[in-house]
Parts: C-alpha cells; structure tokens; sequence
C-alpha cells in the first residue's frame, strides 16, 4: 500500500511537471476576451467564439472555412515566445480539434487575385503554395470576378496554419488530419513539432498571430493548443505476424500505430531478401505473392516530420505451391 501510495504521488508530480513545461497558445476554460486574443475573419470565411461545441471548459473557437486561403485569424495580444521550445525536435505545438462536419457546394477552383493583392503569404509576400492570394485578415481572397462552376467538395482532409512572427515574418504548416483518431466526441488530437514548421527558423519565433483554415468547406472547432515536449516513441503493429498462404492468394496487410502527438505513416518491404526497400505506403496495402517460398515482409513506420527514431518489425509468410 505504501509503495503503491508513493507511486500514485509521484505520477502525480510527472503530472504537474508535465503541465507546468506546456506553454499554453489556446486555453479552453477562459474566454478569448479575457486571454487576450483578437479574432478576425480571413477572406470570406470567419470565427467566433463558441460555448457548445468544447473540448474542455467552457468555450472553443469555431473557424469556417471554404478552402486553403479563407478562415480565421488569432492576435495575441502577448505573443507567443516559442524560442527557447525551438532548441529541441521534441517540443510541438499541438491543437485539439473537432470538425464535425465537412464538404458542401463551393467554386470548383480558387479564383485568380486582385490586381495590386500581394499573392498568398501573410502581409503580401512571395506566392504560397498553390499561389495563394493575401494576407490572414486582408480580406484580398475575394476573387477577380471569374466565372467557376460549382461542385460538391470532399471531407476536410487538411488543415492550413499560418504563424506571423512580431518581426513581421511568416511560418505556416499544412497539418494531415485524414488519418487522425477521434474521441466519442469527435475531438482529436494534431501535432506539429516546432522545428517542422516551415520558415518558423527564420523567424524571432516570437508568435504574433495565427491563421487558421481547411482544404474544404467545412468549420473546425479549436479547443485547446499547447506547445508541450513529446518524446513518445514510434510504434506500429501490424494485423499479422506470420501467414501461410497458397500460391496466387492476395492478402491485404494492416497497420496501427503512433507516434505520439504527430502523424505516423507505414512502410513496406515485402522479400527482405534483395535488401529493404520501400514497395508500398499506407496503413493498407494488398499484395500478391506469385511464387512459392518464404519471405520476411518488413513493415516500418516513421513520424511524417522524420524527427523520431523510425520503428521496424517484420512478419514471415509461407508461400505453398
């Protein structure tokens, strides 16, 4: 009982220390007002603040999206010093997020910029990726007045964030949700270690603002963003550890796993014989062994950022004639 008594304490003070190294961006249990942010809207899309639809606490900020360059903008009104978090590969900033709906009627491609609109990064810099058109908050995604048609639009699958640094500098990232786990409440959790985020180096990591928006119609509720250390390991298992098959037989192999707060994804090698390599990518993959012998499938997954050490495992497979 002892023992047990010291071990409960000290899980608890893991706990706390835990807690007192996250630097909080977005926290739940105040209102935005009284943490201090400014919310705008960034083209035609918008964000508030929302009582119902929370992760914990009482509020979460709801950002509606129409593609990669209309959503919502977050001023602090302290900036968020991430600079001293940068120095290691394991601290991230991660966000819990619900999207509980997603895809609707929207132009079937992004209309051209305004004449004089400084083309797609924060405060009118070099073009974006896709060449988007203006700043979080410049209200310069409206279009040139072209004619697009109109289709249906496909779940969310990514979520786009753009980071303004007080020396008037930019970080963004494009964050992988289509794999992402979630709760019974449609919340799920999505990380970006500091140093993977695109230009953030370049920066005084001194984080002035935050824009927020999908790759589809859709609206995303944040509920919570932290910067926290994770060291969690990469780990996968697969479906299967050995497998006899007949000659010609297509088996599908399966993948779970994690890494952490960041994406994993899973590669294969399928006859480790001529070394490994990487035949085939994803948590599913088929294949179809068309000769008799045994064979040593090797499944390794890595963190998508490529900081963590990859994790490799193996599965034998018995071809019969």
């Amino acid at each position: 009982m002892k023992l047990m008594t010291k071990l409960s304490g000290l899980s608890g003070l893991l706990l706390l220390g835990a807690i007192a190294q996250a630097q909080v961006v977005y926290e739940p249990t105040q209102s935005a007002e009284d943490q201090g942010l400014k919310l705008s809207g960034w083209g035609s899309g918008s964000i508030g603040q929302e009582d119902d639809i929370v992760f914990d606490g009482g509020h979460s900020i709801r950002i509606s999206s129409r593609n990669f360059f209309q959503g919502g903008r977050i001023v602090f009104s302290k900036p968020i010093d991430v600079s001293a978090q940068f120095a290691s590969k394991e601290n991230l900033l991660k966000f819990m997020l619900n999207i509980p709906n997603s895809g609707g009627t929207t132009n079937s491609g992004r209309s051209g910029a305004p004449s004089g609109s400084g083309g797609g990064r924060p405060g009118g810099g070099p073009a974006g990726v896709g060449g988007g058109v203006g700043s979080p908050g410049s209200g310069a995604g409206e279009g040139s007045g072209q004619t697009a048609s109109t289709n249906q639009t496909k779940a969310a699958s990514k979520v786009r964030v753009v980071f303004t640094t007080t020396d008037g500098k930019h970080g963004e990232t494009y964050l992988d949700i289509s794999t992402s786990l979630k709760d019974e409440r449609g919340w799920f959790a999505v990380g970006i270690p500091l140093q993977a985020i695109n230009g953030l180096a370049d920066t005084n990591k001194q984080i002035a603002s935050m824009a927020i928006s999908l790759d589809s119609v859709a609206t995303v509720y944040l509920g919570d963003a932290k910067v926290i250390k994770d060291g969690t390991p990469v780990f996968a298992d697969p479906n299967v550890r050995e497998l006899n098959l007949a000659f010609g037989d297509e088996f599908t192999f399966t993948a779970a796993g994690s890494a952490g707060a960041t994406p994993v994804k899973f590669l294969w090698d399928f006859d480790s014989a001529d070394g490994v390599s990487i035949d085939a990518e994803g948590p599913f993959v088929k294949r179809r062994f068309r000769r008799e012998g045994t064979f040593t499938v090797t499944l390794t997954a890595v963190d998508i950022y490529g900081l963590k050490q990859p994790y490799t495992t193996t599965i034998k497979v018995i071809v019969n004639p």
